[in-house]
């Protein structure tokens, strides 16, 4: 009887349980999503009149029956407004796609060169030296923006791009994700080819490269999602706002038309989402094989 009853818990409970996580975490995505496809005038109706305290004590309902999840009349206004009307939107999508792109590239080459150095090469210190790599690792950003920006003066690039590309290039969490792959690899591999005259770039390029691709693609993704909205890094360092990402105008962006806001929040996150969507089973198997949990 027991047994009978952690099995309804465990086949009834946990998965209505997951369900409804989901839920609550999907809400503010679909909220974003069917409303930009309203019209500017539902979407006010829908933010002017909150239900507060008093009217529910009073029992007053009928603010609340007129929100609206779905559109009266879908319609690509929002986007037409944003994609047309706002010229500035697609000049700071640019810009992000310009601070992103090059931290995805390097990122990734840095990354799998030194963590092949770290697993198949033999040098003094190269545990310890790892280890500095974990703790600079587990440092939150705030820890970490001070140093930067006294390295980007001394170096007088403060207020450009390359202030937020280099840390970003050279970011420890992407060689211990590599590393971690890496010494999944069987070293008879790496022995066979030293025998057959195999030099640590033939074995690079035919041997550890082609079995990195589901941690590279787990590694590009990491990095594409934190690089494509960060804020911090862009309020320190870029001072002219037709350089900043949109990241950071989409937060000055909600203080005018709501109705915006939706639709501009909608092409922003298509990158991501269709990131994650195509390389679903590459992040997870990627994730698998570093062993990190």
């Amino acid at each position: 009887m027991i047994n009978k009853r952690r099995n309804f818990k465990n086949s009834v409970l946990a998965p209505a349980l997951l369900a409804l996580l989901g839920a609550l975490f999907l809400a503010p995505l679909v909220v974003t999503f069917t409303n930009s496809f309203m019209k500017e005038g539902d979407i006010a109706l829908n933010y002017t009149s909150q239900l507060t305290v008093f009217d529910i004590a009073a029992g007053i309902t009928e603010k609340f029956r007129s929100i609206r999840l779905i559109p009266r009349e879908a319609g690509l206004w929002q986007y037409m407004d944003v994609l047309i009307n706002q010229p500035a939107f697609l000049i700071l999508l640019t810009n992000s796609i310009k601070l992103t792109a090059p931290v995805l590239a390097g990122n990734l080459a840095v990354s799998m060169l030194t963590a092949y150095g770290f697993t198949i090469c033999s040098w003094k210190f190269k545990e310890a030296i790892f280890t500095l790599y974990i703790i600079v690792m587990l440092m939150p950003l705030q820890a970490v923006l001070v140093p930067n920006y006294i390295i980007a003066d001394i170096l007088g690039i403060k207020e450009s791009y390359l202030a937020i590309i280099l840390p970003g290039i050279f970011s420890p969490f992407g060689v211990f994700l590599m590393r971690q792959s890496m010494k999944a690899l069987p070293a008879a591999y790496f022995e066979a080819a030293r025998i057959d005259g195999a030099g640590d770039f033939y074995i690079f390029r035919r041997i550890v490269a082609p079995q990195m691709k589901s941690p590279a693609a787990a590694l590009l993704m990491l990095v594409f999602i934190e690089y494509w909205n960060l804020v911090e890094q862009a309020v320190i360092f870029i001072n002219d706002y037709t350089k900043e990402p949109l990241s950071v105008f989409l937060s000055r962006m909600s203080e005018g038309r709501i109705g915006l806001v939706f639709a501009a929040s909608c092409v922003y996150m298509f990158l991501p989402f269709w990131f994650l969507t195509v390389g679903q089973k590459d992040l997870e198997r990627g994730i698998e094989l570093s062993g990190v949990k």
